[in-house]
């Protein structure tokens, strides 16, 4: 996502969209993120230096974002995926995320948000304006998502390394 209140894969992700040439940029990564297949496949990839990153080329108010994942076997991230600042919350999966790609998806409308995992709400956040809680409406966003090395906090306060 991820944001998709981002999602922390280590080594590497790919994902498919309708056409990564003309919706995305790749923001950041020094070649380590890749679109190829005309378009059709986008690759974000860890090194022991770097990571890599995209963003949306259009922005939006509303909306639904998927990715479809699978985690490099061995990874740290199948301990915990994010947890800092009190912005993102664990999250254990009940799958092993090494063993077959997985839907992760957010849906954004007026109403909440909504986080999934193969078509499973995981997490919701609700809009409770009326109770005097901002909530995110005015103003339309891109859609960011990126691939670094978090290991130092995500995965069990680093005692599990990134490979």
């Amino acid at each position: 996502m991820l944001l998709l209140g981002a999602l922390v894969v280590q080594t590497l992700m790919v994902a498919s969209a309708g056409n990564f040439n003309r919706d995305v940029h790749v923001t950041w990564g020094d070649g380590s993120a890749k679109i190829l297949n005309d378009g059709q496949l986008l690759t974000l990839s860890l090194d022991k230096a770097s990571g890599s990153g995209f963003q949306s080329k259009n922005e939006f108010l509303y909306g639904k974002f998927y990715m479809q994942l699978k985690l490099v076997p061995g990874s740290s991230a199948r301990h915990c995926l994010r947890r800092k600042g009190d912005r993102e919350q664990r999250f254990y999966p009940w799958f092993d995320p090494t063993a077959d790609f997985h839907t992760y998806s957010i849906l954004w409308n007026p109403g909440h948000v909504l986080f999934y995992v193969d078509g499973r709400p995981i997490r919701e956040l609700k809009n409770l304006e009326q109770a005097g809680v901002q909530y995110p409406k005015n103003q339309a966003m891109r859609m960011y998502c990126s691939l670094w090395n978090a290991d130092d906090w995500a995965t069990r306060g680093g005692q599990v390394k990134t490979d």
